[in-house]
């Protein structure tokens, strides 16, 4: 019996051991698959990469080649500057794909691509001029097909790669759930250390499998809400500048002095720039993906520098620090660049040092370093004493979020972006930046960049002071498609005020049955109306009635895709609410202009400084005299308008609100934001706007009853103001004035 047990005893032990080895080389044999395929999906990611790359690389090649042609064949020194730069994109793509290919098998294909494409990049060498035509010849005509070939070759080469590692994939996988099948059949058999082992490697893989799906579902939130963020930013942003570009515009139109005129210069073109940033901040991922656009145009440093150390001057003023501002002589006049990605980098830099700077200096100068092949290498210093910057953080300044320490961040603000977004656009325009810094003695910040130089006499691109000479519509019929009152009012106003004849319906429903009665020269279409909306009327325009007169779509959405959608439906062009005359008139242009001319804007300025000032709360009158060019008969009719149609729309919101009705919300929210735009009612066209959103998206009631709460009393407030407003323009007309 004792032998017996002994013997039994021994065979469990054995077993079990035997079993714990089985699973546990189990165990190991499924992860050494696991990890095979972790490895081979880096391996297929970097042949995807290499893919794209090469794609890239082809296309500005074959861009390259273009432009050194056309260089090669009219002497165009604009040409040179294209295929210059797309020579130093190539180069780049060459570089990033050195370090794939070394030791695989593409890599002879590699090397025959990389000295064909270097022959063609230093083509340049030997071009000659011809004694005939004076023209630029190029030298050898077969290397892009060469070239070609050789990609060709390797995009061959990679699509097998990429389809073996695609088999490879699928084989670890089988392999990897036969493993972990027979290790789940044998672990039943195991003895207790080996249940305990088997539970805690599928706990472990449930766990990661968790984490990861956690992982992805969290990187798709983050994704949508950067998403949603931008497209509120963006919003809430252009509102303002809207009301800066107009005060802009009305104080051009009036007599100024010197020093008003270089400060309405810089407001100008500041607004220019942060409107095209604004523009991009849908988009601002493309920094990070490397595709953000960079305009190439022709400009003057010195403008850009003035225009930047304007901006600045009295902030360094306010401190009672010194301004410091040298620009290289030697410096070409005219660059070939974009100077707005070069204004946002001074003006992140030179934010910075004021902000850090309570005494002392800021400086920013521009030298020139050389000047080669018509290339202009410069180099922009900002300096200032201000508090410096801890060595144990120079190296992390440029990260995103980061700004040296906590004290820091609660004593100047700030989100910590801009030197990170600075580096970004530095690099992009193959540029350097480095910091010098001493804490508690001052920064100093050395951008290198360079620039070709323009030879080009005058600037396309840029504003002059003359007053902008407009065409007419020479009564030519326009169809005005809008449900809104007021933005019906306006749109008028503006449409006679270009010459046109005017005929107006409210939805698209009735704007077919005019289409199908009468011939219009053009077609303005709001995009969110009752009974049939701007997008299926569009439709149905292009479908049923086979009509092709231009439509311009009109909407107050400024997100993403808004204006592709708007295209897709079968409209021309696109312009967002609120705008202005001169951004209607310039849409309109676009789809029919003609020559016929009308006479400046500049005749309304003496008119709208006669109209009475007061203070409001609600009413930008600067906005709304703007808005009627100084027509007082105009005022008194969109004030009537707006005093008759606005408590019937609040009480339509209220209802609304009340019933938890988001869809009525939403329609309403919307419809009035971009009437409150138009009239100047900055204020509560935002908070309309911010309504909007949370009908179509969170659907808070709490906080769209705290919204109502705000703008029922805002609009009563505005229906007062303009009540008083017509008062005051009936008196002056009783006085005589």
């Amino acid at each position: 019996m004792n032998s017996l047990r002994v013997s039994t005893k021994a065979v469990v032990t054995v077993s079990s051991l035997i079993s714990i080895a089985l699973v546990v080389f189990i165990a190991v044999t499924a992860n050494f698959y696991v990890t095979k395929m972790s490895e081979n999906n880096q391996e297929l990611y970097k042949a995807y990469n290499i893919s794209e790359l090469l794609k890239t690389f082809k296309n500005n090649m074959t861009a390259f080649d273009a432009q050194q042609r056309n260089y090669f064949y009219t002497g165009d020194a604009a040409f040179l500057e294209q295929y210059q730069q797309k020579q130093s994109e190539a180069r780049r793509g060459l570089s990033k794909m050195e370090e794939y290919f070394p030791g695989r098998p593409q890599e002879g294909a590699f090397e025959r691509l990389r000295r064909l494409s270097y022959k063609k990049l230093l083509e340049t060498k030997g071009m000659s001029m011809s004694s005939e035509n004076g023209n630029l010849l190029p030298g050898n005509n077969n290397s892009m097909d060469e070239i070609n070939q050789a990609i060709e070759e390797l995009n061959s080469g990679l699509s097998e790669t990429t389809q073996e590692l695609i088999a490879n994939n699928g084989e670890y996988l089988n392999v990897s759930k036969k493993w972990s099948l027979l290790e789940t059949l044998l672990g039943v058999l195991v003895a207790l250390a080996g249940v305990i082992i088997l539970f805690r490697d599928i706990n472990l893989r449930n766990k990661l499998e968790a984490e990861l799906r956690n992982a992805k579902k969290q990187a798709e939130d983050n994704a949508n809400m950067k998403e949603q963020f931008m497209a509120n930013m963006s919003h809430e942003i252009r509102t303002p500048m809207n009301a800066i570009l107009g005060f802009s515009d009305l104080m051009r139109k009036t007599k100024l002095s010197s020093d008003q005129e270089q400060y309405m210069k810089a407001i100008s073109a500041s607004s220019s720039n942060l409107l095209n940033i604004i523009n991009d901040i849908l988009d601002f991922s493309k920094i990070e993906a490397g595709k953000m656009h960079l305009e190439k145009i022709a400009f003057e440093l010195g403008d850009v520098v003035n225009t930047v150390a304007v901006m600045f001057g009295e902030r360094a003023r306010e401190k009672k620090i010194d301004l410091e501002v040298h620009i290289d002589p030697a410096i070409p006049p005219r660059l070939f660049g974009d100077p707005t990605r070069l204004t946002q980098i001074m003006v992140n830099l030179l934010s910075n040092a004021v902000k850090f700077t309570s005494q002392g200096m800021v400086g920013l100068s521009c030298e020139l370093k050389t000047i080669e092949m018509g290339v202009a290498q410069l180099v922009f210093r900002v300096k200032d004493t201000g508090i410096g910057i801890p060595n144990d953080k120079v190296n992390m300044i440029f990260e995103r979020f980061n700004q040296g320490n906590s004290e820091t961040t609660r004593k100047y603000g700030g989100t910590g972006l801009g030197l990170a977004i600075v580096k970004n656009l530095v690099e992009l325009q193959n540029g350097t930046i480095y910091v010098k810094s001493r804490e508690g003695k001052g920064t100093e910040f050395v951008v290198t960049v360079s620039y070709p130089v323009s030879y080009h006499e005058g600037d396309e691109n840029q504003e002059t002071s003359r007053e902008i000479q407009r065409r007419t519509g020479d009564n030519r019929p326009v169809l005005l498609v809008e449900d809104n009152v007021l933005n019906q009012q306006l749109a008028r106003v503006y449409l006679e005020g270009f010459g046109f004849v005017v005929d107006i319906v409210a939805n698209g429903a009735l704007a077919l049955e005019m289409l199908r009665v009468k011939k219009f020269d053009l077609i303005l279409m709001d995009v969110q109306m009752p009974v049939l909306d701007g997008y299926d009327t569009t439709r149905r325009i292009r479908s049923e009635l086979k009509l092709l007169t231009p439509v311009i779509a009109m909407t107050a959405h400024v997100t993403e895709g808004e204006k592709e959608k708007c295209l897709n439906a079968g409209m021309n062009d696109y312009i967002s609410k609120p705008f202005r005359e001169t951004q209607l008139f310039d849409v309109i242009d676009r789809q029919i202009g003609n020559s016929h001319k009308q006479e400046p804007e500049s005749k309304h300025a003496a008119s709208i400084a006669r109209l009475p000032r007061f203070v409001t709360q609600m009413l930008n009158l600067d906005e709304f005299y703007s808005l009627s060019r100084g027509s007082a008969d105009f005022i008194v009719e969109m004030a009537e308008l707006f005093d008759e149609q606005n408590p019937v729309d609040i009480e339509e919101l209220e209802n609304a609100v009340v019933t938890n009705n988001f869809i009525a919300i939403r329609a309403t929210a919307h419809r009035m934001k971009s009437s409150l735009g138009f009239m100047g009612m900055i204020e509560l066209a935002r908070l309309m706007g911010e309504m909007e959103l949370l009908a179509e998206k969170d659907q808070d009631q709490n906080k769209i009853n705290k919204l109502f709460m705000l703008i029922k009393p805002g609009c009563a407030t505005a229906r007062e103001e303009l009540s008083v407003l017509v008062k005051r323009l009936s008196e002056e007309v009783i006085n005589g004035n």
